[in-house]
């Protein structure tokens, strides 16, 4: 049974990694990577944002590290939040004894005696889980900027991502007492060379990944499947969309209205990236700042030099900014140049970089980076399902299943989704 994977990011390539049976990856850049792109300009090396390798999962962390072999780092996570004039330890709510005494207690009381009853959309719960001092000071501006659409309007389906604090850790660390959230991903794996991209390219090796294959009609034939596309078709027995959906979706004819209406209806925000490389070695001590102020452009800033040395030259640093924008936001036409220029002051201003140690930069747009789960996520996307699953399509991946997965979370269901196409191969004894 020949498989067809529409879509060479991380979910195409590893899943085709794990089949037993023959497979092909179309992928319509002229390399492999999706969201886990990594680009080089004079020297400095960056990724589609900060990626690091990381999983509750010992088992499935394995298989992400072990992909890469000797190409593996260790590192330990030294993420900071910058509120007001200071940077505080991430995440936020561990951090507390660095404010000042005001904001320490706004924060404790908050969280001790919270008022908001059971949450039924992501702000009441920000509020419920936290308290208004938290939230108000950190989780709900932050939130705003990424998400730029209403927090009321997104739904409570995906929070489990945010893990809830025990009281214990919120009263420490308002004394001023270590401690450690999120401790899952405390402790992460980067490839020492190449970038986040080295995963994807070591998923790949050996494979049948065509690139530069753009498709523009996905139909039937008797057997499977046709994918027509500028450089010629291909047939598959069974097809897998690890592509965004709703592109897909635009390829194939007879696709019923109300597939069409809950496909028009997702809701996702771009990414705008801006590498920034300065002539000193002044980012190199942080692996990540993350930053709630509104008049900051960038939500987040990843420190290329701390994920691995081999990303920047010698006697150099470099960060990428991250900004998600989407259609009749401010940022999201702003020209190139004007856009990378205001991201530099922006980041000068906050007293994050000197923009007179600026050796470098470069500005790149991402059109799919982050899937918003709003209140109607759930119902469009079990309408698309339920589609491809009549068809015998399946969906893989962040933006073909249209979910906010992380990396080890994608390879995971690779995994589920090899042994679950591999063991519909008909007996041939």
């Amino acid at each position: 049974m020949t498989v067809g994977i529409l879509g060479g990011g991380l979910a195409g390539v590893s899943l085709q990694h794990l089949l037993s049976g023959p497979s092909e990856v179309l992928e319509k850049e002229e390399v492999p990577g999706g969201l886990c792109r990594s680009f080089s300009l004079d020297g400095f090396t960056y990724d589609v944002g900060g990626h690091i390798l990381f999983s509750r999962d010992e088992g499935l962390l394995s298989v992400l590290t072990g992909a890469l072999g000797d190409n593996l780092r260790r590192g330990r996570r030294n993420n900071l939040v910058l509120y007001k004039d200071r940077l505080v330890k991430y995440p936020f709510e561990n951090g507390l004894g660095a404010l000042d005494k005001q904001d320490i207690y706004e924060c404790l009381i908050g969280y001790l005696k919270n008022p908001h009853p059971e949450p039924t959309d992501f702000e009441e719960w920000v509020l419920y889980t936290f308290g208004d001092g938290i939230a108000g000071k950190y989780l709900l501006p932050y939130n705003e900027k990424i998400w730029k659409v209403p927090l009321k309007s997104i739904g409570l389906e995906w929070v489990e991502r945010v893990p809830r604090p025990p009281v214990e850790d919120i009263v420490k660390s308002a004394l001023g007492i270590e401690t450690e959230g999120y401790t899952h991903q405390l402790n992460f794996y980067y490839p020492v060379t190449g970038g986040i991209q080295s995963l994807v390219q070591s998923f790949a090796r050996g494979g049948q990944v065509t690139c530069g294959f753009a498709a523009r009609r996905i139909e039937r034939e008797k057997g499977g499947w046709r994918v027509t596309g500028d450089t010629g078709q291909k047939s598959f027995e069974r097809l897998v969309i690890a592509m965004p959906v709703d592109e897909a979706l635009s390829m194939m004819d007879g696709v019923p209205d109300d597939v069409k209406r809950a496909s028009d209806s997702l809701v996702y925000n771009s990414v705008r990236l801006v590498l920034v490389g300065l002539d000193d070695e002044s980012l190199m001590d942080k692996s990540a700042i993350y930053i709630p102020d509104p008049s900051v452009a960038p939500h987040r800033v990843c420190y290329m030099g701390y994920f691995s040395p081999e990303n920047v030259p010698s006697g150099c640093s470099s960060l990428v900014a991250e900004v998600t924008t989407r259609p009749g936001h401010p940022l999201h036409a702003m020209p190139a140049d004007d856009f990378v220029q205001q991201v530099v002051d922006d980041l000068d201003r906050a007293g994050i970089i000197d923009s007179r140690r600026v050796k470098t930069t470069e500005g790149r747009d991402i059109k799919y980076a982050y899937v918003v789960h709003d209140k109607e996520h759930r119902k469009n996307v079990g309408i698309i399902r339920s589609y491809f699953e009549e068809l015998g399509v399946s969906l893989h991946g962040r933006f073909g299943e249209f979910e906010y997965i992380n990396m080890d979370e994608v390879v995971g269901r690779s995994i589920a989704l090899a042994k679950k196409l591999d063991s519909s191969v008909p007996s041939r004894e």
